[in-house]
């Protein structure tokens, strides 16, 4: 199974698009309206749709950076906060090492995990499909399990942020992460439609999603 980070880079992006948009929009052109294209394109398994709207690869590598650079710089307080935890009881120089020897095959993961995700018939050929297909599966059960609404959008000139609640639902699933905020930024592309391209809090995001996480797996009864 692959290790905890992996995990915390895809769940920042993914239940983000687990629910239906609720805030309107008006014109195709806006990031209300890719906004909604994500989150419907999801539901449906347009991966098309959702590529066309979402900055895919850039998410996952800034979100994968961003988030394992907080957990290398952090890790002496993680592991304070989560002794029981074998991964946090390394040092920072450790996990800088061990994170940029993965990163290649860790993102690599994540987008096969992604094409699971999107599409449910794909047979797994491998080893390390076998292994995204099962989070691929996990991942549909967390997309069930939580409500997202818009709550906000400001635009400037080609810019946005998007300010995206998530709410879970009380379920197992649900109650792991109780509530979220995400700010989304968003870029006006040439031919005039939108895309999101970053997550921009994602050091606001970190710890709970961390806490779910640790939670997820004494859920699992793997601690």
């Amino acid at each position: 199974m692959k290790m905890k980070h992996i995990l915390l880079a895809m769940l920042a992006v993914l239940i983000a698009a687990g629910g239906s948009i609720g805030y309107s929009y008006q014109a195709e052109r806006t990031p209300e309206y890719a906004l909604a294209q994500i989150m419907d394109g999801v539901k449906a398994h347009d991966y098309d749709t959702v590529k066309r709207y979402a900055d895919v690869d850039g998410l996952i590598a800034t979100t994968y950076d961003e988030s394992t650079k907080l957990l290398a710089d952090d890790i002496e307080n993680l592991h304070k906060t989560y002794p029981q935890d074998w991964f946090f009881r390394h040092d920072t120089a450790f996990m800088q090492q061990y994170i940029a020897e993965r990163r290649s095959d860790d993102i690599v993961f994540i987008q096969r995990t992604l094409e699971l995700y999107m599409d449910p018939a794909i047979t797994p050929i491998s080893r390390m499909d076998g292994q995204a297909k099962w989070i691929a599966d996990e991942m549909t059960k967390f997309a069930d399990s939580y409500d997202v609404r818009v709550e906000s959008v400001q635009t400037n000139g080609t810019q946005a942020v998007a300010v995206v609640g998530i709410t879970g639902r009380d379920t197992a699933y649900g109650r792991l992460v109780p509530q979220l905020m995400l700010k989304v930024d968003l870029q006006q592309q040439e031919d005039g439609h939108w895309q999101a391209v970053h997550i921009a809090n994602i050091t606001e995001a970190f710890y709970p999603v961390v806490k779910g996480i640790e939670d997820y797996w004494t859920m699992q009864g793997w601690q």
